[in-house]
């Protein structure tokens, strides 16, 4: 009996061996499993990056505020999601289905039953093809009347303060740009060529100390003079004249191309000094006078000599006439 018991014993030890060996494998090849998905799951580059495998469809460009992966689509389609989609707003509520059994008039029988009109931009009701609608044509509200967000990251946002920051917030059911006075220090440039060590006031202004008075500077005018100093207080100033004073040909000046404007050739700019001299007017194209002509040969006069007659000018300025005496 103790021998079977023995015989026994050793066989059940001979049979556990193998499969122990088996649930060892086993296990191994689990954690090799885990091993190589491990990496995958503690990656945290789509967490950094929402847009991380976001291509919109093929059909636009995703943008992020840091949270959101979003789409702005091209031309003919429109947001949905992370995708854009093809097609009119208005399609999403258009066609038929088929389904639906015809009246004896010939009415499909959903519209006898008296449908609701067909999803659009503008009607306060979002859809998939809109990325809001707040049911008005006003832009930068959060949702623009092509029912778009007014902006989709704070890069949409600039408004050229360099004492401001500017957000794009979520608000109301759509996206709109907010600024906040930057801090006060903050170095910005006031594009005053009169003041110093230009800072932000902590109330969105860029500010900064006087130059010296008389300090050269530019204030970038044409028409106000040149050359140009500053004040003292801040301001850039011209020192001589304006250069286009109204008077005679010149009608003004114009900034743009910095230049003096001619006068319009109906205004007169030399009188007649004689009798045998002609007014002149400006020629319309030029900031002068036209030249001092003389009355022409011929032209009457009276050349104050009572021994002559037929008085005329010479052509040449000059008065005369046939002796008479």
């Amino acid at each position: 009996m103790d021998g079977a018991l023995g015989a026994s014993g050793r066989t059940g030890q001979g049979r556990a061996g193998p499969a122990a060996a088996a649930g060892l494998r086993s296990c191994l090849a689990c954690l090799a499993m885990l091993l190589a998905v491990a990496p995958a799951c503690s990656s945290s580059d789509s967490a950094a990056n929402p847009c991380e495998g976001v291509d919109c469809s093929g059909h636009g460009t995703c943008t992020t505020d840091g949270f959101w992966a979003l789409c702005t689509c091209e031309s003919g389609y429109f947001p949905v999601g992370a995708t854009c989609v093809g097609g009119d707003a208005g399609d999403a509520g258009d066609g038929d289905d088929g389904d639906s059994p015809e009246g004896d008039g010939g009415a499909d029988g959903d519209d006898a039953e008296g449908d609701d009109a067909a999803p659009r931009c503008g009607d306060g009701a979002l859809d998939l093809t809109e990325e809001c609608d707040d049911g008005n044509d006003a832009d930068g509200d959060g949702c623009d009347v092509d029912c778009t967000y007014s902006c989709h990251a704070a890069a949409d946002c600039d408004d050229g303060n360099p004492c401001g920051v500017e957000l794009c917030v979520t608000e109301g059911g759509g996206r709109l740009c907010r600024s906040t006075p930057a801090a006060a220090g903050t170095v910005c440039d006031d594009h005053d060529a009169c003041s110093l060590f230009d800072g932000c006031d902590g109330a969105g202004a860029c500010v900064g100390a006087p130059e010296a008075a008389g300090t050269a500077c530019d204030d970038g005018l044409y028409c106000d003079g040149a050359p140009d100093a500053c004040d003292g207080a801040g301001h850039c100033a011209s020192l001589s004249l304006p250069p286009c004073p109204a008077a005679g040909c010149v009608a003004g000046c114009d900034e743009a191309t910095d230049t003096c404007l001619p006068a319009d050739a109906t205004v007169p700019c030399r009188g007649a000094a004689h009798q045998c001299d002609t007014a002149e007017n400006c020629d319309g194209a030029s900031t002068s006078c036209p030249a001092d002509l003389p009355a022409a040969a011929g032209t009457p006069c009276n050349d104050g000599d009572d021994c002559t007659i037929d008085d005329v000018c010479d052509g040449g300025g000059s008065c005369y006439g046939t002796n008479n005496c």
